[in-house]
Protein backbone atom coordinates (compact mmCIF):
# COMPACT_ATOMS: atom_id res chain seq x y z
CA UNK A 1 0.00 0.00 0.00
CA UNK A 2 2.81 2.35 0.77
CA UNK A 3 4.28 1.71 -2.67
CA UNK A 4 1.01 2.63 -4.43
CA UNK A 5 0.80 5.87 -2.49
CA UNK A 6 4.43 6.63 -3.28
CA UNK A 7 3.92 5.76 -6.97
CA UNK A 8 0.76 7.87 -7.09
CA UNK A 9 2.58 10.73 -5.42
CA UNK A 10 5.52 10.40 -7.85
CA UNK A 11 3.11 10.23 -10.80
CA UNK A 12 1.35 13.39 -9.65
CA UNK A 13 4.70 15.12 -9.13
CA UNK A 14 5.86 14.05 -12.60
CA UNK A 15 2.62 15.28 -14.14
CA UNK A 16 2.83 18.60 -12.33
CA UNK A 17 6.56 18.89 -13.06
CA UNK A 18 6.03 17.99 -16.75
CA UNK A 19 3.23 20.54 -17.02
CA UNK A 20 5.42 23.15 -15.37
CA UNK A 21 8.34 22.43 -17.74
CA UNK A 22 5.96 22.52 -20.72
CA UNK A 23 4.49 25.88 -19.63
CA UNK A 24 7.94 27.29 -18.87
CA UNK A 25 9.15 26.18 -22.32
CA UNK A 26 6.15 27.86 -24.01
CA UNK A 27 6.75 31.03 -22.00
CA UNK A 28 10.41 31.22 -23.05
CA UNK A 29 9.53 30.54 -26.70
CA UNK A 30 6.86 33.27 -26.65
CA UNK A 31 9.32 35.65 -24.98
CA UNK A 32 11.95 34.89 -27.62
CA UNK A 33 9.42 35.55 -30.41
CA UNK A 34 8.36 38.82 -28.74
CA UNK A 35 11.98 40.00 -28.53
CA UNK A 36 12.58 39.01 -32.14
CA UNK A 37 9.50 40.98 -33.19
CA UNK A 38 10.65 44.01 -31.20
CA UNK A 39 14.08 43.84 -32.86
CA UNK A 40 12.50 43.65 -36.32
CA UNK A 41 10.26 46.58 -35.43
CA UNK A 42 13.22 48.61 -34.18
CA UNK A 43 15.16 47.67 -37.33
CA UNK A 44 12.25 48.86 -39.47
CA UNK A 45 11.99 52.13 -37.58
CA UNK A 46 15.72 52.82 -37.99
CA UNK A 47 16.63 51.32 -41.36
CA UNK A 48 13.50 51.76 -43.44
CA UNK A 49 13.66 55.59 -43.60
CA UNK A 50 17.32 55.38 -44.68
CA UNK A 51 16.47 52.76 -47.26
CA UNK A 52 13.64 54.84 -48.69
CA UNK A 53 15.89 57.88 -48.81
CA UNK A 54 18.53 55.87 -50.68
CA UNK A 55 15.98 54.79 -53.28
CA UNK A 56 14.79 58.39 -53.64
CA UNK A 57 18.33 59.68 -54.02
CA UNK A 58 19.21 57.10 -56.64
CA UNK A 59 16.02 57.88 -58.57
CA UNK A 60 17.01 61.54 -58.54
CA UNK A 61 20.53 60.60 -59.67
CA UNK A 62 19.14 58.57 -62.58
CA UNK A 63 16.85 61.43 -63.58
CA UNK A 64 19.71 63.92 -63.45
CA UNK A 65 21.98 61.83 -65.69
CA UNK A 66 19.41 61.33 -68.44
CA UNK A 67 20.99 62.87 -71.52
CA UNK A 68 18.30 65.52 -72.03
CA UNK A 69 18.46 66.55 -68.39
CA UNK A 70 22.24 66.46 -68.30
CA UNK A 71 22.82 68.69 -71.30
CA UNK A 72 20.18 71.13 -70.06
CA UNK A 73 22.02 71.54 -66.76
CA UNK A 74 25.61 71.72 -68.04
CA UNK A 75 26.50 74.97 -69.74
CA UNK A 76 28.05 74.77 -73.17
CA UNK A 77 31.81 74.94 -73.07
CA UNK A 78 33.95 76.75 -75.62
CA UNK A 79 35.26 73.55 -77.15
CA UNK A 80 34.15 69.99 -77.67
CA UNK A 81 36.67 68.30 -75.32
CA UNK A 82 35.88 70.65 -72.42
CA UNK A 83 32.18 70.00 -72.83
CA UNK A 84 32.70 66.24 -73.09
CA UNK A 85 34.79 66.34 -69.92
CA UNK A 86 32.18 68.45 -68.09
CA UNK A 87 29.39 66.03 -68.98
CA UNK A 88 31.30 62.88 -68.04
CA UNK A 89 32.70 64.47 -64.88
CA UNK A 90 29.21 65.57 -63.80
CA UNK A 91 27.86 62.03 -64.15
CA UNK A 92 30.84 60.60 -62.26
CA UNK A 93 30.71 63.19 -59.48
CA UNK A 94 26.99 62.69 -58.91
CA UNK A 95 27.52 58.94 -58.82
CA UNK A 96 30.35 59.21 -56.30
CA UNK A 97 28.22 61.53 -54.18
CA UNK A 98 25.60 58.77 -53.95
CA UNK A 99 27.97 55.81 -53.73
CA UNK A 100 27.16 55.08 -50.09
CA UNK A 101 23.52 54.42 -51.01
CA UNK A 102 24.46 50.98 -52.31
CA UNK A 103 24.38 49.75 -48.70
CA UNK A 104 20.57 50.08 -48.75
CA UNK A 105 19.87 49.01 -52.33
CA UNK A 106 19.35 45.53 -53.71
CA UNK A 107 22.67 44.39 -55.28
CA UNK A 108 21.03 43.49 -58.60
CA UNK A 109 19.41 46.92 -58.77
CA UNK A 110 22.72 48.56 -57.88
CA UNK A 111 24.30 46.74 -60.81
CA UNK A 112 21.64 48.17 -63.13
CA UNK A 113 22.27 51.67 -61.74
CA UNK A 114 26.00 51.26 -62.36
CA UNK A 115 25.28 50.08 -65.90
CA UNK A 116 23.05 53.10 -66.48
CA UNK A 117 25.81 55.45 -65.34
CA UNK A 118 28.38 53.72 -67.55
CA UNK A 119 26.05 53.69 -70.55
CA UNK A 120 25.47 57.46 -70.28
CA UNK A 121 29.21 58.08 -70.17
CA UNK A 122 29.70 55.72 -73.13
CA UNK A 123 26.93 57.47 -75.05
CA UNK A 124 28.74 60.79 -74.57
CA UNK A 125 32.01 59.29 -75.83
CA UNK A 126 30.29 57.72 -78.84
CA UNK A 127 28.64 61.05 -79.64
CA UNK A 128 32.07 62.73 -79.57
CA UNK A 129 33.44 60.11 -81.98
CA UNK A 130 30.38 60.52 -84.17
CA UNK A 131 30.63 64.32 -84.53
CA UNK A 132 34.41 64.36 -84.91
CA UNK A 133 37.11 66.43 -83.23
CA UNK A 134 36.36 69.58 -85.23
CA UNK A 135 32.71 69.81 -84.10
CA UNK A 136 31.41 72.33 -81.59
CA UNK A 137 29.95 71.69 -78.15
CA UNK A 138 26.54 72.57 -79.61
CA UNK A 139 27.01 69.82 -82.24
CA UNK A 140 27.82 67.41 -79.43
CA UNK A 141 24.65 68.36 -77.58
CA UNK A 142 22.57 67.64 -80.66
CA UNK A 143 24.32 64.33 -81.28
CA UNK A 144 23.82 63.22 -77.67
CA UNK A 145 20.11 63.96 -77.93
CA UNK A 146 19.88 62.18 -81.27
CA UNK A 147 21.67 59.06 -79.99
CA UNK A 148 19.71 59.00 -76.74
CA UNK A 149 16.44 58.92 -78.66
CA UNK A 150 17.55 55.84 -80.63
CA UNK A 151 17.93 53.51 -77.67
CA UNK A 152 16.03 52.65 -74.52
CA UNK A 153 17.47 54.57 -71.60
CA UNK A 154 19.12 52.41 -68.98
CA UNK A 155 18.20 55.17 -66.53
CA UNK A 156 14.53 54.33 -67.10
CA UNK A 157 15.24 50.64 -66.65
CA UNK A 158 17.12 51.30 -63.41
CA UNK A 159 14.25 53.45 -62.11
CA UNK A 160 11.88 50.56 -62.82
CA UNK A 161 14.15 48.27 -60.80
CA UNK A 162 14.08 50.76 -57.92
CA UNK A 163 10.28 50.93 -58.07
CA UNK A 164 9.96 47.13 -58.09
CA UNK A 165 12.28 46.87 -55.09
CA UNK A 166 10.26 49.40 -53.09
CA UNK A 167 6.92 47.86 -54.04
CA UNK A 168 8.27 44.42 -53.19
CA UNK A 169 9.23 45.55 -49.71
CA UNK A 170 12.83 46.41 -50.56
Amino acid sequence: MDITIILTFISVLLLIGGGFVYMLNRFFRAEKERRSFELRLKYSENILPNKLQAYERMTLFLERIRPASLIRRISLAEDLKSYEYALIETVQTEFEHNLSQQVYINPETWGVILSAKNSIQLLIKKAVESVGESASAKDLQEEILKQSMKEVSLSSTAILYLQKDIQGGA
